[in-house]
């Protein structure tokens, strides 16, 4: 999936997948969580792997980066939201975007779009948290 170890080697990961639809009404995203500790900070605001334990800041810098995700009507919706700086990456991770929990952390997600019936339905896959300098 990442080109090299050392990218691999700092991106946090987990087997078990989950996924978590929420509902598409009145315009809203639809937000999947494809590992599951992912859907547990979110939920719970804590994790029971301990592999993937934040302090609170994190955890809650969190909440907030999937909320507005969960708010928005589409991507371009993102762009209001100044301090989550929400970017398209390129170079190795190219296809994924990002929107910054803090100065250190980023939350990576993938964007796909359907349009069925003239209808454009866009799906935000949260793929991980990420430590941004290493």
């Amino acid at each position: 999936m990442l080109g090299n170890d050392k990218n691999n080697s700092l991106i946090l990961r987990i087997v078990q997948i989950c996924v978590i639809f929420v509902s598409s009404k009145n315009g809203y995203m639809n937000v999947e969580f494809e590992k599951e500790y992912l859907a547990e900070l979110y939920e719970k605001g804590k994790t029971d792997d301990k592999k993937y334990r934040f302090q609170p800041q994190i955890v809650n810098g969190y909440v907030k980066c999937v909320k507005a995700l969960l708010n928005a009507s589409r991507m371009e919706d993102l762009y209001q939201y100044r301090s989550l700086n929400y970017e398209k990456l390129k170079g190795d991770k190219k296809g994924l975007s990002s929107l910054r929990i803090n100065d250190q952390y980023r939350l990576e997600f993938k964007e796909i779009t359907n349009a069925s019936n003239q209808t454009v339905i866009e799906v935000c896959s949260l793929i991980d948290i990420t430590n941004h300098y290493k």
